[in-house]
Order: structure tokens, then sequence, then C-alpha cells
């Protein structure tokens, strides 16, 4: 059979045999494989088709994720916008109007735009990125407003904020920004509302300040409808329906992020991999509803077990895994051994039923610089094989552990 690579993603669906797989290589798109008993279906992702405009529009980085994608995307095109209309009015001013003070403002946005999209590019800044655009964009509107005496067009590029500011903060991070925006405007009001000619008239004044009450409440909304379909679709991608903990794909991502903060702060972690010993027959004893009972009384008793640093996972039917934060040799063995006292210690009661439940567990430690998901999942995986051939309702640890 032709080798097939796999990148870490697709660890779980393939099974046992995927952890000899490579990271960072493709799978066959939906095919079909056996893992444990269980048939699961994987797909791979088209190619991204490169668009005529060039790179810039291109896929947001690969460690940029979840919302990230959105803010990333959002960030590049409104910095782009920014920057080429910082620019053309800059010379419009300068040869035509010869307003030199506010081509200097926009000569001086354009460049820390074009910084920002450079910024963006090679360091993949996603927030740093999306508080210039926001700043950039407020700052010239503030300026231009203030320029202008609030005449000729300036109210527009004000209301225009409001879709900037929340389209790329959120909620939480651009209402105080907006609040702060608008009480800018509204002391610039009420300071020059004398003076300007353009705000000497009440339908004038009641114009921008309804316009930015309008428009924000109207952009807050609509961000705010999105967080939380957004909240709601990453709740399904993310959690187990069944258990409420964290699903493989979830899981995946959490160990990455674990991970790298492991190696930046030095410290080593264990993966604990757990199947539910004679769950078959308990499913054919008692039915599938009182399986499924066992499963979520089996992870209530591991979550409660475990610290809350500490990351648990259900893989897919009976099977679990659970990532020890800052843990190893010994102290690993002492807590997976404690996981499996916790589920065998009393039977799981469904109605008037009552079964017997006991775990094996496979359980390897290392460090994180050195060792990743794929091989760590190997050997944990061996070692749960090993602990049903000892009979099950055991704990077998990575040989670096001392028994």
């Amino acid at each position: 059979m032709a080798k097939e690579t796999v990148n870490e993603a697709d660890i779980f669906a393939i099974g046992v045999d995927s952890s000899r797989r490579l990271d960072g290589e493709v799978p066959a798109p939906l095919s079909v494989v056996r893992g444990r008993g269980v048939n699961r279906r994987r797909s791979s992702m088209p190619p991204l088709r490169k668009l005529p405009w060039g790179r810039w529009a291109q896929r947001p980085p690969a460690n940029v994720s979840g919302p990230d994608h959105r803010r990333s995307g959002l960030s590049n095109f409104f910095l782009m916008i920014i920057a080429l209309i910082s620019l053309s009015y800059a010379m419009i001013n300068i040869f035509y109007f010869k307003a030199i003070p506010l081509a200097v403002v926009e000569l001086t946005v354009f460049v820390i735009v074009v910084l920002a999209l450079v910024d963006m590019r090679v360091n993949q800044n996603v927030e740093r990125a999306a508080w210039l655009s926001v700043i950039s964009c407020g700052g010239l509107a503030v300026f231009f407003y203030w320029y202008v005496r609030a005449d000729v067009s300036s109210a527009v590029w004000m209301v225009f904020f409001a879709i900037i500011n929340f389209f790329l903060l959120g909620t939480r991070k651009g209402l105080p920004v907006y609040l702060i925006y608008c009480g800018v405007v509204f002391s610039i009001v009420l300071v020059h509302r004398d003076v300007w000619p353009a705000l000497q008239t009440g339908v004038a004044m009641t114009n921008i300040l309804g316009a930015l009450i309008g428009f924000g409440a109207v952009a807050y909304y609509q961000e705010r409808s999105r967080e939380k379909a957004h909240e709601q679709i990453e709740a399904l991608a993310n959690k187990d329906s069944l258990t409420g903990i964290s699903n493989r794909r979830h899981f995946l991502h959490r160990f990455r992020v674990a991970r790298q903060t492991l190696i930046n702060e030095g410290k080593r972690y264990a993966l604990v991999v757990i199947d539910i010993d004679h769950f078959k027959p308990i499913n054919d004893t008692h039915g599938h509803a009182v399986g499924d009972q066992v499963i979520v009384a089996v992870i209530q008793r591991i979550t409660a077990a475990v610290r809350q640093d500490d990351i648990v996972a259900r893989l897919g039917g009976e099977e679990f895994c659970v990532l020890l934060i800052d843990c190893d040799g010994l102290d690993a063995q002492r807590r997976t051994e404690s996981l499996r006292r916790a589920v065998a210690e009393q039977p799981v009661k469904v109605g008037t039923i009552r079964v017997d439940v006991t775990i094996s567990i496979g359980v390897t430690d290392g460090d994180p610089k050195a060792v990743g998901f794929n091989e760590m999942f190997a050997e944990a995986d061996k070692f749960l094989y090993m602990a049903k051939a000892r009979g099950r309702n055991c704990v077998v640890p990575t040989s670096t552990i001392s028994l």
C-alpha cells in the first residue's frame, strides 16, 4: 500500500497507525480509515486559489486560528484601504488644495499603516494590526474633522470609524474605545459650536451626533450578533455533545497552545490515554442509554481528579485523553493512578442499575521541545494496549518512569 501522510490534526481520525505519520503533511481527500473498530471519515481542504491582487489577500497565517482568521483578513483589508486613502488625499491636499499640515498627517498615517502591513506579514501579530488600524483611522478622522472645521465630508469619515472599530476589536474592546472616540468628538463640537459655521445650526449638530450614536449602535449590534453566533458555532465544533468536554479537534488546538507555553516556561508534560474496560458488554447488557451515562460518569470522575490546568478530552467512543501540565516521571504515574482509583472505587448508578466500571491507562511524559503530540500519543497508545494485555484496570507508564 502506498505511503499516506497526514498532519497532526488528523491523528485521531486515523487511529493507532497514524502515530507513524509525519507532521505537516496532507491526507488523501475523503478517505475512510478504520481505527479501533470505528469507521471514521476525514477530508482535506482544497488548495487555496491565489487571488489576482497578490499575497496580501491570501489566507491568514497558518498559526492564526479561530476568530483571528477573520480579524487578520479584515485588518489587512482596512489597513490597505486606509493606506490608499491617506496617500491619495495627501497628494490631492499637497498639489491641489495646498493643505500641507493635513497632507503631512495623512502621509504620516500612510507610513504607519505600511509598517503595520509589513509587521503583519513578518510577525503575524493580528492584535497589533487591529489596534493600528483602529487608531490610525480614528486619529485621521478626528484630525480631518478638526482641520476642516466640521465642513466638507468630514462627518462621513467620523461615522466610518464605528464600522472599523467594532469589526476589528469586537464589542468587549471596541465599546470603550468608541465611547472615548465619541467623547473626543463631542468635546470638539461643544468647544467650537459657536465658532465653526458648519456647527452653528441645530440640524448640523443633531446630524453629526445622531450619526455617531446611530452608526455606533448598529455596528455594535451587528458585531455582537456575529460574536454570539460564532460562540455557538465554536461550542458545537469544540465540545463533545455527550460530556461537554473538549473533542479531538479542540484538544489538538489546546495541546499546541499548552506545548508552546511549556516550552517558554521550560516545563514538561505527560499525555494520558484512557479506555473504559469491557464497555461493549455494558452496552449489550444494559443498552446504549446506560452506556452513555457510564461515559458521563467516568468523565465527571476524571475531571474532578485532575488539576484545573490539565486538559481532558474525549477522543471518541469510550476513549479519552488527558494532558497533564507541568508533570512528568513519578508525579505523572501517581496522578494517573489516582485517575484509575477515582473511576474504579464506586459503581456507576443509573436508576436502579449499578455498573462496575474500570479503566485502562497508558501514560508517557516528555520534554515539549523534543516531542510533540504524534510521538507522545503513539507511545501512550502502545502502553494502553499493554495495560489491556495485563488484565485491564491498571496503568502502564513510559519506561522512563520507575515502577
